[in-house]
């Protein structure tokens, strides 16, 4: 069994290195895109991989970034796998707390797609006091040492096992052919970390709001529930600045070091059950059940990315 991980990037040189660095203890090969980075991260990344012939840089341009990317780059990839393989959509701000390359060998065959459990570190009021008192040292510090209050509120597909009939939708993910594992996969990921990051992050995904819904405005869900429950697309209000998106350490859970994070499949989008993956499966695999299935499928895509 191999993973082969793909990961578009652009302007996270704070944590791009901490990000691949991580990934390439389970990783066999990472495919890496930079789409315009103007902060350091496309230099960061080329010497990263200089050192390491596990990373591949796949290309490196300007383009509006869209979901379609990874897509083109596992088509062009992927002759390297062979069935039972794995394929990560790795993003360059998340570092997983499971290791993937033992729990994805503990998946059954009848399992081919494993979901995250994603617990979202927030920049927070008491981090913007540490930092304002000393920025310069603040930003020296890896991410996973000055960031620690979280909250594990999204879910999203991260893993695919390798077919030869695969095709990757356009999406975030794949066409899901098979039965989705029960267990989700855990990672840290750190959506907001500095406050001139924050203001890039924004001004970057605000330009594409049916793609980035969630940064769409300047309000978040508060208190201790999903960022994103929401399933259309936010009404734009004023835009945000990096101060909207503070947290309060309080409404967070905090990392103290001792490996315990856990999830809360309450706060999670809830994970398909198995009678309808089953269903899903048997339809997809006849003319009759592809043919019902597609159009209902191109509507839920279009309106909240879910296959």
């Amino acid at each position: 069994m191999k993973i082969f991980s793909i990961c578009c990037v652009r302007d996270e040189n704070d944590i791009v290195s901490e990000a691949l660095e991580a990934a390439l203890g389970w990783s066999d090969r990472i495919f890496v895109f930079d789409n315009g980075s103007v902060d350091g991260t496309w230099e960061t990344v080329q010497a990263i991989a200089s050192q390491n012939s596990k990373i591949e840089i796949v290309g490196h341009d300007n383009r509006i970034f869209t979901d379609e990317l990874r897509g083109e780059i596992f088509e062009t990839r992927r002759g390297v796998a062979s069935p039972g393989d794995w394929w990560c959509r790795l993003d360059s701000d998340e570092i997983y707390i499971d290791d993937p390359a033992r729990f994805l060998a503990r998946v059954p065959n009848s399992y081919g797609f494993v979901l995250s459990a994603t617990f979202n570190f927030y920049f927070t009021d008491v981090d913007l006091r540490n930092y304002e008192r000393s920025p310069s040292d603040w930003l020296e510090r890896p991410v996973q040492d000055r960031l620690k209050c979280f909250q594990n509120n999204w879910s999203e597909p991260r893993f695919v096992r390798h077919r030869n009939d695969l095709r990757w939708g356009g999406l975030v993910w794949p066409h899901n052919r098979d039965r989705t594992f029960p267990s989700r996969i855990r990672l840290k990921h750190f959506p907001y970390r500095s406050p001139a990051q924050i203001s890039s992050r924004l001004e970057i995904r605000q330009s594409q709001p049916a793609l980035f819904k969630h940064e769409a405005n300047r309000t978040l869900a508060t208190g201790l529930q999903p960022d994103w429950a929401d399933e259309g697309l936010a009404p734009m209000q004023e835009t945000a600045s990096w101060r909207d998106r503070v947290r309060k350490a309080v409404e967070c859970d905090v990392d103290r070091g001792d490996g315990i994070f856990i999830t809360r499949d309450d706060l999670m989008p809830p994970l398909p059950s198995p009678a309808v993956d089953l269903v899903k499966v048997g339809l997809r695999r006849s003319h009759v059940g592809r043919a019902i299935l597609s159009p209902i499928l191109r509507w839920r895509r279009s309106q909240f990315g879910w296959r």
